[in-house]
Parts: structure tokens; sequence; C-alpha cells
């Protein structure tokens, strides 16, 4: 009898027009029946925001400031305003300042026969940046069309006027540490002190800042007395235990309830403190470190998240393989680890 063999699917042509999602869903096809379980209990536990006083703090703090911002004083809206955002590295800032600002109705698009009004700009930066270069991508955010190189003085003086035509009241720029990478030098802090002025000073529409990112960033807040009497500041400090255990309870209990998965063996132990310390005590790194351990026992095809998990989660994502004893959920005595992951440092 002659075998016949199946004949292999056809992939779907791809070409400019194809969104994002289409092609997206075409490469996930490719994926094994495991690796395609193991995604879609990932994506059920990415899912999962769990949210604690920190968030009801910016959400009133921005309340306050978006108030005050729009708040006339003799018929016209004065000088814009500052807003800083800051925490250490897998603090969760980038996520909470998405959610507060999404939660905020004042703020949010205004939908006109036109198009559609968005009062917030947002840009992350990448890494070190100039002035020049944040401003043509603020001016991009905004809807702006570059179709000519300018000079950095050019960008910030055409930027106030953009910004009014198109109702902008707001720029958030994440990741703020890299402007202040390139400006260290008083001239360069002087052109970021006249650029900022620039734009919160316009008086047909003063525009502010919400600015996130590492606790540095507040060295801009110094830079002007009027930017510096003008600012907010919402700083988001580490998870301590045992008070906060309850935070890291919650967070391991909604990420595997959403994943389908038993979570006794993690809660009913001391794992949530392991879990606190390998994540530096920072809220948004908790939520990666269970992330991670789900990831292990979803490819498992486990239906309980275990202390193993976990340890394998540490050896991939550290240079623990080989070293068990510096893996935190393998010892006992892990307090005496160095928070965070095991990185070998090499000798130059």
């Amino acid at each position: 009898m002659k075998r016949t063999t199946k004949p292999a699917e056809q992939e779907p042509e791809w070409d400019d027009s194809t969104s994002d999602d289409d092609f997206l869903d075409a490469i996930s096809a490719r994926m094994s029946d495991q690796e395609k379980r193991a995604k879609a209990v990932l994506e059920l536990a990415k899912s999962v925001y769990v949210p604690c006083r920190r968030d009801r703090v910016a959400k009133s703090l921005l309340s306050r400031f978006v108030t005050m911002m729009l708040a006339k004083k003799a018929g016209r809206r004065d000088d814009g305003r500052i807003f800083f955002v800051t925490g250490d590295s897998g603090a969760g800032k980038t996520e909470l300042v998405k959610r507060m600002l999404a939660e905020n109705k004042t703020l949010g698009p205004i939908q006109r026969s036109y198009g559609l009004i968005n009062p917030v700009v947002r840009h992350t930066l990448m890494g070190p940046a100039t002035l020049k270069f944040l401003g043509l991508n603020i001016l991009k955010q905004a809807g702006y069309k570059i179709t000519r190189r300018y000079e950095q003085g050019e960008v910030w003086d055409i930027m106030p006027e953009q910004l009014h035509l198109r109702k902008v009241l707001l720029i958030h720029i994440d990741e703020t540490q890299h402007l202040l990478k390139l400006t260290e030098s008083d001239k360069e802090r002087d052109a970021v002190r006249k650029a900022l002025k620039g734009v919160m000073n316009y008086e047909p529409w003063p525009v502010s800042f919400l600015m996130s990112g590492m606790p540095g960033i507040t060295a801009l807040g110094k830079l002007d007395r009027q930017i510096e009497r003008r600012s907010r500041h919402l700083h988001l400090p580490g998870v301590t235990l045992p008070g906060e255990r309850i935070l890291v309870l919650n967070i391991v209990t909604a990420m595997c309830e959403a994943a389908g998965l038993n979570h006794g063996a993690v809660t009913e132990s001391d794992l949530p403190d392991r879990i606190a310390h390998v994540a530096r005590y920072q809220y948004g790194r908790i939520a990666q470190v269970v992330l991670a351990g789900i990831e292990q026992a979803a490819f498992r095809e486990a239906s309980t998240l275990t202390r193993e998990h976990f340890a394998h989660a540490y050896i991939d994502h550290s240079q623990a393989r080989g070293y068990d004893h510096m893996n935190p959920f393998l010892v006992d005595d892990w307090m005496s680890l160095e928070p965070g992951l095991f990185l070998i440092e090499e000798d130059e």
C-alpha cells in the first residue's frame, strides 16, 4: 500500500498591509502544541494586575495635579507644571503611570468629526537621548510631520504652537533618566531648563509634564526655582516584609488563578518571602518572578505551582546553573544571599 504524506499547510501571504496581529497570529501558528498551550497560560497570567495602596495614592495625586493644571487665573490657565513619578528599577513605574492616565477620564481622548484629539502625548526614551531627539519625538507623537532637518532650538521653538494646535495638555516622558545622561554640563542643563519652561510658560497654551524614571530625575526640578515650586512627586518605595507580605500573596494568588494553577504550595510556605527577595523587593519584579515560575509550570503542563518551578526559573534567568548554593529557592539560608539574580562578576 502506497503511503501518502500530508501536504504542508501554505502560509498566508505577508505584505506591508498585513496587520501586526495577523502577522503574530501567523508566526504563533508555527509553534508546537506544547508551546501554544504554554503561551495561552502565560497570556492569562500576564493579563493580571493586582492593585495596591500606591495605585489609590497615584490616582488621587494625578486628579489633584490635573485639577490645578486646568484651574484658570484671571480667565486663563497659568503656567504648566511637572509631576515626577520615581522608583528603582522594577518598581512598576511604567505600568502604574499607564494605568493612572488611562483611568483619568478628564485626560481621555475626545472624538470629533475631523478625528481624535488626545490631550496626552507619551514618549519612552530607550537610551541616552539628546534634547533635540526628545523634542522631535514629542512632535511626532503629537501628530506633527517632520518634513525637513531641524536644529535643536527650532524644534523647541515650534513645539508650543504645534501642541496648542493639537490641544495637547500633558506630555509623559518615561525613562527620563536617559535624558540626564547626555546633559551633564551646566550649558546642557540650562538648555533643558529653557526648553521645558518654553513649553510650560507658553501663554496661549501652557503644557505640563509627567516624568517617570529613576529617583535621580528629580534633579530636573532643581534646575529652576519656578520648575521646583510647580513640581509634585510620587516615589514608589520597595515592598517591605512582613508588613506587605499580603501583597506578594495576592499577586501569586491572582496570577495562578488566572492561569488555572493551584497555588497552595506557594502561598502556604515561605516562597512569597523568597520571591520578594529575588525581586529586590520591587513590585513590578515580583510579578515578573511569579510569571517566570508560571512559565516553568506551563511548559511542564503542571497543575500546581511549586518551589521546583521557581528554582528552575531562577537558573534560567541567572548564572546559578551548577551553583545550587546560590539559588534562593534551593537553600535554607536564602536570606544570606544578595537580593536579585546571581550574576558572576567577570574580571576585566
